[in-house]
């Protein structure tokens, strides 16, 4: 019971695992880097955020080394001279992989950088007193990881402007990955499915429709080759199990090692010797109209 109770826990009970996990899945999927962070872009709206001449502001939840914040505040500059951007990221190795990025690309030379190494609930608690309000907020693959997704959405819903936008990209259900996710919690899962990583772009969309508020959603769809997977004794394959199951040393768990391979190979399709997994992002754009609270 006790392996039972990691379901949806990766990053909770082994961070380090996580990150290796992680690098696992970006050499696993089927789509270059540029290609997956160039979708960014198509999100973001091309109305003017703020008033002609004036700064836009620009808080970004969880940023990492900033390659995805970074092709969305380039976005930003076709129509705005100027752009703030409050980056917090609690880990000190990727935010001075980000000012690295940023010192280097002179394209990103009119943006005033605001460095904030804290973790979300850190940079909240600490901005409470801030009369600051955003123009944009951004939390991409952010809200599996923190403590309360409805207060960290709160949070980020009280810092934005009215008229601004807020982005939050999640797994969709619709796609193979996060059905797994789901049937996962079915079977195995104890307690409240959004205390772990378990959690799904619905789970937003649901807190959104609660608040009366407009969005609009884009989907990117995303080839895994889960391959190494059914590799016995193959560590790759075994991270990427973690990490696509959310859950630490999941091939030393055989109910869960079981279901999720005979899931994965269920809902895969074979590509030239390669078993691909679907999973489909979702990028949620909510708009605050002037009168909501």
């Amino acid at each position: 019971m006790a392996a039972i109770s990691k379901v949806g826990r990766l990053n909770n009970d082994s961070p380090e695992r996580y990150a290796a996990s992680f690098t696992s899945f970006l050499d696993a999927t089927e789509m270059s880097a540029e290609c997956y962070y160039l979708f960014f872009e198509s999100t973001v709206p091309d109305s003017t955020l703020c008033e002609s001449g004036g700064e836009v502001r620009v808080l970004g939840i969880g940023s990492g080394s900033g390659e995805a914040d970074s092709i969305i505040t380039k976005k930003l500059l076709q129509r705005h001279s100027s752009v703030y951007n409050r980056v917090v990221e609690p880990s000190e190795g990727l935010i001075e992989k980000y000012k690295t990025l940023a010192r280097e690309d002179t394209s990103l030379s009119a943006v005033k950088f605001d460095w904030r190494h804290q973790t979300t609930e850190e940079y909240f608690l600490s901005s409470r007193e801030e009369n600051i309000k955003f123009h944009l907020i951004h939390a991409i693959n952010v809200l599996y990881y923190v403590e309360d997704p409805v207060a960290t959405l709160r949070n980020m819903w009280e810092q934005l402007a009215d008229g601004g936008c807020m982005l939050v990209t999640m797994e969709s259900e619709k796609g193979d990955w996060g059905k797994l996710g789901l049937k996962l919690w079915e079977d195995f899962g104890q307690g409240d499915r959004l205390d772990t990583s378990l959690r799904m772009a619905g789970d937003i969309k649901r807190w959104l429709d609660a608040m009366g508020a407009t969005y609009v959603s884009f989907e990117n769809k995303v080839d895994v080759n889960a391959t190494e997977c059914f590799q016995e004794n193959s560590e790759e394959g075994m991270l990427l199990l973690d990490f696509i199951t959310h859950t630490p040393y999941t091939s030393d768990i055989p109910e869960i090692r079981a279901m999720a391979l005979d899931f994965i190979r269920r809902h895969s399709s074979l590509v030239d010797d390669k078993i691909i997994f679907l999973s489909i992002e979702e990028t949620i754009v909510a708009f605050k109209k002037g009168t909501e609270k």
